[in-house]
């Protein structure tokens, strides 16, 4: 119940705070990526000459690179503030009793890394529809995502790796969560195997990515369930340092989604490529292993990144937060829940949230727990197969469109443009036969649709040559076009 205020309430006679803060707190909560998506606006400037200004809304787009100047600046004040200063930070830090590969030198390794990602049209596809796809998340939950305070989760989960992990990043509270925008990362974990002494490799051993205690690690499925999509494939840098491959295909790499309950998936993230055991339709059982610990996508070491989201496919989802089932916890360092004062919200018996800075471990008597919410047998694998194969051509589409824009830059002629795409699509296919033929394995029904989408984009740019007469045409708004028809198909794709 709540009191009524009285005269003998101060706070109840304390004036609301002045005009000026109340904006300022404004200002200070919006995301730098909300503000990105602003960018697009600019083309609105291309198109129509007396609405010129809008090309100055190209500028928001700059936003999109705050997480990496963010982390630069605080590379840069941790390696070169005295020590006074550090020790202080570090009292309200989670992760001060972890000895990872950070500083400046593994940021600059991994912004380094990072550089080719934006001129890799696979990986900037992905991260355009993260960002839109957030936006397809808050239409899709009326405006109000999913919270520990509004979500109820259906499924019984344990966490997703044997023996004692540390949580690196994630956190239902806002301020320390692992990304609060985009919206499918929000409620996302990263977890490590360190030991006694915080470190995730041995002191003296280098930065191979087998030096590390997690690298190869088990990872099990965290209820029953049945897969949805598996992506592998994805190549592994050598080393961890904060270095990831230069040819990533995915900001994921190799990862698997799996189906719990309605609307209820986990994704697990960054596995060793060839060591998934599991295939789209397989029904999956709590604890079984499906797959290994790596470092493949966007990865400055290896790790495992684990989400639930309320999605099938990674791009469009909303993340969920989740309280893990009779997990043992200890908090070597800073407890988040009480510096941000945070209660969590009423769970069930035994359930529990992890935070950053906590070391986990799964309770060795739950893995003869069955999952309390059993996944709908009526589901109908064959509409998820046909889904994941046409958002496989939308993707492929999408791709196109960003081709068109890089290919724009240096040629003029629709039709040299076509070509282009058409020695994409070649691409396409010649990696995927080289990776069957390496694998030992045949070409699946997976390999086709990607390289079918660029070819559509291939001959929907050569149509306005061929068939509208349109030689030449402005590219910039042709790529956006394309990458947007994309995207609206990779929506419909998977049934949001």
């Amino acid at each position: 119940m709540t009191e009524t205020a009285t005269e003998s309430d101060p706070a109840a006679e304390s004036d609301p705070p002045p005009v000026h803060s109340r904006v300022l707190d404004r200002l200070t909560s919006i995301s730098p990526f909300s503000l990105a998506l602003l960018g697009p606006l600019g083309f609105v400037g291309d198109q129509f000459p007396s609405l010129e200004i809008f090309k100055l809304f190209y500028l928001f787009g700059l936003f999109a690179f705050w997480p990496f100047a963010a982390m630069l600046v605080s590379a840069v004040r941790d390696a070169f503030s005295d020590e006074e200063q550090t020790d202080e930070a570090d009292e309200t830090d989670p992760r001060d009793w972890l000895v990872m590969d950070d500083g400046l030198r593994p940021t600059l390794a991994f912004l380094g890394s990072l550089i080719p990602t934006f001129l890799n049209p696979l990986v900037l596809r992905q991260d355009v529809m993260q960002l839109l796809g957030s936006v397809v998340a808050i239409v899709r939950h009326r405006g109000s995502l999913p919270s520990p305070e509004t979500y109820a989760q259906s499924a019984s989960y344990r966490l997703p790796v044997e023996g004692d992990w540390a949580v690196v990043n994630g956190s239902p509270i806002k301020d320390y969560s692992h990304s609060w925008f985009p919206a499918t990362q929000r409620y996302a974990y990263d977890f490590v195997i360190t030991d006694e002494e915080g470190r995730t490799r041995p002191e003296d051993a280098d930065t191979s990515i087998e030096n590390y205690y997690c690298y190869d690690a088990p990872v099990v499925a965290p209820a029953d369930g049945t897969v949805v999509a598996v992506g592998d494939g994805d190549p592994e840098f050598p080393r961890g340092g904060g270095f990831s491959h230069p040819l990533k295909r995915s900001v994921v790499g190799n990862s698997v989604t799996i189906r719990h309950a309605e609307s209820e998936y986990s994704t697990l993230v960054h596995l060793v490529p060839g060591s998934i055991a599991v295939e789209p339709g397989d029904r999956v059982e709590r604890g079984e292993q499906i797959g290994r610990c790596g470092h493949s996508g966007n990865s400055a070491e290896p790790h495992l990144h684990f989400q639930m989201q309320d999605h099938p496919a990674f791009e469009l989802a909303a993340g969920l937060p989740i309280a893990f089932d009779d997990i043992e916890v200890e908090t070597p360092g800073t407890d988040v829940t009480k510096t941000a004062d945070w209660t969590a919200p009423d769970t069930e018996e035994e359930r529990q949230y992890v935070h950053v800075g906590q070391r986990v471990s799964q309770a060795d008597q739950l893995d003869q727990t069955a999952t309390e919410t059993e996944p709908d047998d009526t589901v109908d694998n064959r509409s998820w197969t046909v889904g994941r194969l046409l958002g496989g051509v939308a993707s492929g589409v999408a791709v196109g469109g960003i081709l068109t824009v890089f290919a724009g830059i240096f040629l003029s002629t629709l039709s040299t443009i076509a070509v282009v795409l058409g020695g994409a699509m070649g691409l396409a296919v010649a990696s995927r036969l080289f990776e069957s033929v390496t694998a030992g394995r045949s070409l699946g029904r997976d390999a086709v649709p990607f390289p079918a989408g660029l070819a559509i984009a291939a001959g929907l740019v050569g149509g306005l040559d061929v068939v509208a007469g349109v030689p030449e045409a402005s590219t910039v708004p042709l790529g956006i076009g394309l990458f947007g028809l994309g995207f609206l198909a990779y929506i419909v794709s998977w049934r949001v």
